[in-house]
């Protein structure tokens, strides 16, 4: 069971990264230009990463999108975090 903050940023993921939607550049553009709400999912994302509660199990199951252990779940959410909010490329 997780954590409200990683089951509000996991609906999100839901969202704008489930297995029909994978968007990065839609989560990317969004995240540029939507004020409270961006601050909050970079908020939960931080948790997200800090935390390492949520199992690629768990994502999957949200998602629909799967990896083959957590440590590879966490490269990605890495990846896809600098992406985001660092100039990253996408992952």
């Amino acid at each position: 069971m997780v954590d409200l903050r990683t089951q509000a940023w996991l609906d999100d993921m839901f969202i704008y990264g489930g297995g029909n939607v994978y968007g990065p550049p839609q989560l990317k553009e969004a995240t540029d230009t939507r004020g409270e709400w961006a601050e909050r999912f970079r908020s939960n994302f931080d948790h997200v990463l800090a935390e390492k509660t949520l199992t690629a199990a768990e994502y999957e199951a949200r998602t629909e999108i799967s990896y083959d252990t957590d440590v590879e779940f966490y490269e990605y959410l890495l990846k896809l975090y600098r992406f985001l909010f660092s100039s990253g490329p996408m992952p």
